[in-house]
């Protein structure tokens, strides 16, 4: 079997996995309730700006709480806390597929070390 092959057969896998299946019902679920859906987008692009800004060393703990506060207001909201907890699952196993697949190139990757 071609590693692209085995690219799709991953893809397929994915496709099919229970976690990527909730994430796909959280968000059907989300996309019919206006209110949960304002409030989750508006918290995650508030995470990624902090992200951002973490990375460049500028993130200040207002933004840390802030985003805290509004986590909160989302755990109340069952439609938007199913969604993110369905999100961050399927992220977490995203996460591990990208680590695999770099960890297993590393030693290739080097050279931009050197």
């Amino acid at each position: 079997m071609s590693i692209h092959d085995q690219a799709h057969e991953l893809a397929r896998m994915l496709n099919h996995c229970g976690e990527y299946q909730e994430f796909l019902t959280a968000k059907n679920r989300l996309e019919t309730d206006d209110t949960a859906k304002k409030m989750v987008k508006d918290f995650l692009a508030k995470q990624m700006a902090y992200e951002y800004e973490k990375m460049a060393g500028k993130a200040s703990n207002d933004q840390e709480q802030q985003l805290q506060k509004l986590a909160g207001v989302l755990a109340v909201n069952p439609v938007a806390a199913q969604f993110l907890q369905a999100h961050i699952r399927f992220q977490r196993i995203m996460a591990d597929i990208y680590k695999i697949i770099g960890d297993s190139i590393a030693e290739g990757m080097d050279i931009f070390e050197k």
